[in-house]
């Protein structure tokens, strides 16, 4: 029966359908290094492969959630009344469904000399945002790293998954994963980008785009973040299967492109900025690290946290850490943040990798002003100015520059 199941299952993985796996070539502008996320980004192997498995102390995973339906659409779109049953606005597909169970298994594969044979629940900690398709992801990539098959955990041999319990943070509080909570002077400071010479030239060398767009959705679309929005959009409808309107043939993806992935620099192109969004995030993992060094962490035997957020999530934590250049970050995006110990020197240090796309390698990042092995003591120093300074109310208080006004996020 087994094997009658699995056959099953090894058919629907490669089923193309409507809300099914579709894939979308979304083509990179990285000037510097195209295809890299910063210049010094190399392809890697397992942990094995590159130093011995006992230099692995310590893991953090940050992920976004799977492919999606659309959360908003634009007031001239065709499928503005669509449904996307059985799925909803905003849901995983089940092409995303597949795709997040894979990634759970290369993980088990990364760091399987790592992870014990099986779940156990002092070893890993996952926590989602205060979002269904987060949950979900969560719970798929759960799946995939743990199959309780042929373990102590196997409770039913007829359905390899076990269930694992997922933390969560509400939306109002969470500002290390969601990154949602009220920040008035954050909405301010991005306002006061959008301002910025450099990136008002830029607008203004794209205004015909922006003219022509706003006539083609029936949207105000006059900087980089509405394109943003309408790029992911149509970016899910294609995904699900929905055929394009005909005007898209001459903008997407390509041409709306630049502007689209400029939109997650501008969220984080200033210290504030990265300090009021990714700093609590980076903030907690140097704490996790220290705990770890220090043999304070609890529990003890901790080997992994996993965490699922958003794109701008990804974005903001990766920019905060100086290494995001200008990308669309795709859906399933994942950062792995590993704390090895050398073996010699006894020197603790960080090791990040991105993974844009499920189907490539990792890339290792390397932070600027540290090598690919970033000793603790050294990234303390280059990320003191974004650690946060003071309590998250605090830092948020307005300034009263923009008058209340904001930015509306995809």
């Amino acid at each position: 029966m087994r094997k009658y199941l699995g056959l099953l299952l090894s058919v629907s993985c490669v089923l193309i359908a409507r809300g099914g796996v579709m894939e979308i070539e979304v083509p990179q502008e990285v000037p510097e290094a195209a295809g890299d996320v910063s210049q010094d980004s190399v392809e890697v192997g397992p942990p094995r492969d590159r130093v011995s498995n006992s230099s692995l102390k310590l893991v953090h995973v940050l992920f976004r959630h799977g492919p999606r339906t659309p959360v908003s659409t634009y007031p001239k779109d065709p499928y503005i009344n669509e449904t996307y049953e059985p799925f909803g606005w905003g849901a995983l597909t089940n092409g995303a469904k597949v795709e997040l169970y894979k990634i759970g298994k290369q993980l088990r594969q990364r760091y399987k000399d790592f992870l014990p044979a099986y779940y156990q629940p002092d070893v890993i900690r996952a926590q989602s945002s205060e979002s269904p398709r987060t949950l979900m992801s969560m719970q798929m990539v759960l799946a995939g790293l743990f199959p309780p098959e042929n373990t102590p955990m196997e409770w039913n041999q007829l359905l390899n998954w076990q269930p694992i319990p997922i933390v969560m943070e509400p939306e109002e509080t969470d500002v290390r994963i969601r990154m949602k909570a009220p920040c008035p002077r954050y909405d301010e400071a991005v306002l006061e980008v959008i301002d910025l010479p450099e990136v008002k030239e830029l607008h203004a060398e794209n205004s015909d785009l922006l003219r022509e767009l706003s006539i083609h959705t029936g949207l105000n679309i006059t900087h980089a973040h509405d394109v943003t929005n309408v790029f992911i959009t149509l970016l899910c409808e294609q995904s699900f299967g929905l055929p394009l309107p005909s005007w898209t043939k001459d903008y997407f993806p390509e041409k709306m492109l630049p502007l689209a992935e400029k939109s997650y620099v501008y969220d984080a192109y200033t210290t504030e900025q990265r300090k009021m969004k990714g700093g609590f995030f980076v903030e907690l993992l140097l704490k996790q690290m220290h705990d770890r060094i220090a043999g304070t962490l609890q529990p003890a035997n901790r080997k992994m946290f996993l965490s699922c957020g958003h794109d701008w999530t990804i974005t903001n934590v990766l920019s905060a850490l100086n290494v995001w250049q200008a990308q669309m970050p795709r859906f399933s995006a994942l950062i792995a943040f590993e704390l090895h110990q050398d073996s010699l020197t006894g020197e603790y240090f960080l090791e990040v990798f991105f993974q844009n796309d499920p189907d490539k390698e990792p890339q290792q990042l390397q932070i600027p002003g540290c090598g690919k092995q970033c000793p603790m003591d050294k990234l303390l120093q280059l990320t003191r100015d974004i650690i946060p300074d003071a309590p998250y109310a605090e830092l948020c208080k307005a300034k009263g520059t923009q008058g209340g006004a904001k930015i509306s996020y995809h």
